[in-house]
Protein backbone atom coordinates (compact mmCIF):
# COMPACT_ATOMS: atom_id res chain seq x y z
CA UNK A 1 0.00 0.00 0.00
CA UNK A 2 2.64 2.41 1.23
CA UNK A 3 4.07 1.79 -2.30
CA UNK A 4 0.71 2.79 -4.48
CA UNK A 5 0.80 6.09 -2.25
CA UNK A 6 4.29 7.07 -3.08
CA UNK A 7 3.91 6.26 -6.65
CA UNK A 8 0.57 8.11 -6.58
CA UNK A 9 2.79 10.70 -4.78
CA UNK A 10 5.62 10.70 -7.59
CA UNK A 11 3.07 10.84 -10.32
CA UNK A 12 1.34 14.02 -8.93
CA UNK A 13 4.80 15.90 -8.43
CA UNK A 14 5.40 14.84 -12.13
CA UNK A 15 2.39 16.23 -13.05
CA UNK A 16 2.74 19.41 -11.21
CA UNK A 17 6.30 20.05 -12.40
CA UNK A 18 5.02 19.60 -15.93
CA UNK A 19 2.52 22.23 -15.66
CA UNK A 20 5.23 24.66 -13.65
CA UNK A 21 7.77 23.99 -16.53
CA UNK A 22 4.64 24.51 -19.27
CA UNK A 23 3.32 27.32 -17.58
CA UNK A 24 6.72 29.46 -17.31
CA UNK A 25 7.89 28.66 -21.39
CA UNK A 26 4.16 30.25 -21.93
CA UNK A 27 4.68 32.67 -19.77
CA UNK A 28 8.26 33.45 -21.37
CA UNK A 29 7.22 33.29 -25.12
CA UNK A 30 3.94 35.92 -24.61
CA UNK A 31 6.50 38.41 -23.01
CA UNK A 32 9.16 38.08 -25.42
CA UNK A 33 6.10 38.86 -28.15
CA UNK A 34 5.16 41.38 -26.15
CA UNK A 35 8.84 42.89 -25.83
CA UNK A 36 8.83 43.02 -29.88
CA UNK A 37 5.65 44.76 -30.55
CA UNK A 38 6.81 47.48 -28.16
CA UNK A 39 10.33 47.92 -30.04
CA UNK A 40 8.44 47.94 -33.10
CA UNK A 41 5.78 50.43 -32.12
CA UNK A 42 8.49 52.11 -31.48
CA UNK A 43 10.51 52.27 -34.29
CA UNK A 44 7.27 52.22 -36.22
CA UNK A 45 7.05 56.55 -35.11
CA UNK A 46 8.28 58.49 -38.37
CA UNK A 47 7.71 62.39 -38.65
CA UNK A 48 5.93 62.63 -41.81
CA UNK A 49 6.95 65.16 -44.61
CA UNK A 50 3.65 66.19 -44.82
CA UNK A 51 1.08 67.24 -42.07
CA UNK A 52 3.56 67.10 -39.65
CA UNK A 53 1.53 69.34 -37.21
CA UNK A 54 -2.07 66.78 -37.33
CA UNK A 55 0.94 64.13 -36.71
CA UNK A 56 2.32 65.58 -33.50
CA UNK A 57 -1.23 67.11 -32.23
CA UNK A 58 -1.68 62.97 -33.09
CA UNK A 59 0.98 61.58 -31.02
CA UNK A 60 1.93 64.35 -28.40
CA UNK A 61 -1.87 65.04 -27.82
CA UNK A 62 -1.38 68.62 -27.92
CA UNK A 63 -4.22 70.93 -26.81
CA UNK A 64 -5.71 73.18 -29.65
CA UNK A 65 -3.69 76.36 -28.88
CA UNK A 66 -0.57 73.79 -28.75
CA UNK A 67 -1.38 73.03 -32.16
CA UNK A 68 -1.24 76.81 -33.05
CA UNK A 69 2.12 77.20 -31.98
CA UNK A 70 3.19 74.00 -33.38
CA UNK A 71 1.77 75.05 -36.56
CA UNK A 72 3.30 78.59 -36.52
CA UNK A 73 6.85 76.67 -35.72
CA UNK A 74 6.52 74.31 -38.41
CA UNK A 75 5.74 76.58 -41.04
CA UNK A 76 8.71 78.65 -40.31
CA UNK A 77 10.81 75.60 -40.31
CA UNK A 78 9.45 74.36 -43.35
CA UNK A 79 10.24 77.57 -45.69
CA UNK A 80 13.80 78.23 -44.21
CA UNK A 81 14.63 74.29 -44.26
CA UNK A 82 13.51 74.02 -47.56
CA UNK A 83 15.37 76.87 -49.12
CA UNK A 84 18.42 74.99 -47.53
CA UNK A 85 17.57 71.53 -48.79
CA UNK A 86 16.96 73.31 -52.31
CA UNK A 87 20.70 74.90 -52.25
CA UNK A 88 22.24 71.99 -50.60
CA UNK A 89 21.06 70.12 -53.84
CA UNK A 90 21.99 72.82 -56.38
CA UNK A 91 25.56 72.52 -54.56
CA UNK A 92 25.50 68.82 -54.86
CA UNK A 93 24.58 68.45 -58.46
CA UNK A 94 27.38 71.68 -59.31
CA UNK A 95 29.99 69.15 -57.21
CA UNK A 96 28.81 65.90 -59.49
CA UNK A 97 29.27 68.12 -62.11
CA UNK A 98 32.65 69.11 -61.82
CA UNK A 99 34.16 65.94 -60.87
CA UNK A 100 32.78 64.63 -63.65
CA UNK A 101 34.80 67.05 -66.10
CA UNK A 102 38.23 65.88 -67.35
CA UNK A 103 40.12 68.60 -65.63
CA UNK A 104 38.57 68.98 -62.68
CA UNK A 105 39.01 71.62 -60.43
CA UNK A 106 39.78 70.78 -56.51
CA UNK A 107 40.11 73.98 -55.31
CA UNK A 108 36.56 74.41 -56.49
CA UNK A 109 35.20 70.49 -55.32
CA UNK A 110 37.18 72.02 -51.90
CA UNK A 111 35.04 75.01 -52.35
CA UNK A 112 31.52 73.58 -53.14
CA UNK A 113 32.27 70.63 -50.45
CA UNK A 114 32.75 73.57 -47.53
CA UNK A 115 29.62 75.28 -48.70
CA UNK A 116 27.72 72.37 -48.23
CA UNK A 117 29.14 71.45 -44.62
CA UNK A 118 28.34 75.14 -43.74
CA UNK A 119 24.51 74.54 -45.22
CA UNK A 120 23.95 71.26 -44.15
CA UNK A 121 25.45 72.69 -40.37
CA UNK A 122 22.72 75.91 -41.16
CA UNK A 123 19.98 72.97 -41.51
CA UNK A 124 20.69 71.77 -38.26
CA UNK A 125 21.20 74.45 -36.41
CA UNK A 126 17.40 75.41 -37.50
CA UNK A 127 16.46 72.18 -36.04
CA UNK A 128 17.57 72.69 -33.54
CA UNK A 129 16.08 75.73 -32.41
CA UNK A 130 12.87 73.94 -34.55
CA UNK A 131 13.03 71.10 -31.54
CA UNK A 132 13.56 73.69 -28.46
CA UNK A 133 10.91 76.25 -30.00
CA UNK A 134 8.80 72.85 -30.16
CA UNK A 135 9.86 71.48 -26.25
CA UNK A 136 9.25 74.90 -24.83
CA UNK A 137 5.41 74.69 -25.43
CA UNK A 138 5.06 70.98 -24.57
CA UNK A 139 4.23 69.43 -20.99
CA UNK A 140 6.81 67.23 -19.35
CA UNK A 141 5.31 63.88 -20.88
CA UNK A 142 4.66 65.65 -24.41
CA UNK A 143 8.97 66.51 -24.00
CA UNK A 144 9.75 62.62 -23.69
CA UNK A 145 7.24 61.57 -26.64
CA UNK A 146 8.83 65.18 -28.56
CA UNK A 147 12.41 63.39 -27.71
CA UNK A 148 11.44 59.75 -28.78
CA UNK A 149 9.91 61.36 -32.10
CA UNK A 150 12.98 62.80 -33.16
CA UNK A 151 15.62 60.46 -31.67
CA UNK A 152 13.67 57.85 -33.76
CA UNK A 153 13.78 60.19 -36.94
CA UNK A 154 17.87 60.55 -36.28
CA UNK A 155 17.93 57.10 -36.03
CA UNK A 156 16.55 56.50 -39.38
CA UNK A 157 17.28 59.51 -41.91
CA UNK A 158 20.53 59.57 -43.11
CA UNK A 159 22.00 61.86 -46.43
CA UNK A 160 23.93 59.05 -47.49
CA UNK A 161 22.85 55.11 -46.58
CA UNK A 162 26.54 53.49 -45.15
CA UNK A 163 27.41 50.14 -44.86
CA UNK A 164 26.76 48.30 -42.04
CA UNK A 165 29.11 47.41 -39.35
CA UNK A 166 30.31 43.92 -39.88
CA UNK A 167 32.64 43.25 -42.29
CA UNK A 168 36.02 41.56 -42.42
CA UNK A 169 37.45 44.94 -40.36
CA UNK A 170 35.17 43.75 -37.03
CA UNK A 171 35.88 40.28 -37.14
CA UNK A 172 32.55 39.11 -39.33
CA UNK A 173 34.44 37.53 -42.30
CA UNK A 174 33.01 34.70 -44.48
CA UNK A 175 32.71 31.62 -42.09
Amino acid sequence: MATKNTYRILIWLVVILAATNLSMGISFWYHKQQDKKATEEQQKVEMPSEQRTRFFREQLNLQPDQVDSFRELNRTYNRSARRISDQLTLLRVEMVEEMGKADADTTKLHSISSEIGEQHKTLKDLTVDYYLDMKAVCDENQQEKLKEIFLSMTKSKEDVSLPQRGGPRYGRQNR
